[in-house]
């Protein structure tokens, strides 16, 4: 894309050399500094963040400007226009994916913490105890059969 001075950046966006060097100060607004030292804006970023460009800087000197879209020429300023909405927009999707990418990795940890820090199962008191019944039940059988039939035990110890 071409490169405005701050100049030229200010009046092909219709507002002034503070407001652009203000911008720019907050980060809202990239530039670059060229080879002389001077600042240069992107007309894109120019576009994003100021919309369409109001004014050509024609009037102003081209040390910088190589091709700035006017409104006599609405395709160039939507071409430009296309082009930082695609790269904004593989931007987003590059960070979404990191992002889905982090929170897939602090499920999997969290799943992993949660695994570790649960407690040990207990051992079954069921398979105990039903024991417990069974040789209870058995014994009273046997206390209960042996009652029963004492007199033929007595005779058979007797004889």
């Amino acid at each position: 894309m071409s490169l405005l001075s701050i100049t030229e950046a200010a009046h092909a966006a219709g507002v002034s050399r503070r407001t652009i060097q203000r911008s720019i100060q907050s980060g809202r607004l990239s530039a670059a500094t060229t080879a002389t030292g001077e600042r240069a804006i992107d007309t894109t970023e120019l576009l994003r963040i100021f919309g369409s460009l109001r004014h050509a800087p024609s009037d102003t000197p081209a040390s910088m400007s190589q091709h700035v879209a006017t409104n006599d020429a609405p395709y160039d300023t939507m071409t430009m226009l296309v082009e930082v909405l695609r790269d904004q927009l593989q931007q987003a999707q590059q960070e979404k994916a990191r992002l889905l990418a982090m929170l897939e990795t602090e499920q999997q940890a969290r799943r992993d913490l949660e695994t570790k820090l649960l407690p040990a199962p207990k051992p079954a008191l069921v398979g105990k105890v039903r024991v417990w019944i069974l040789l209870a039940v058995l014994a009273a059988a046997l206390v209960f059969a042996g009652w029963h039939f004492r007199s033929v035990i007595v005779s058979a110890l007797a004889s």
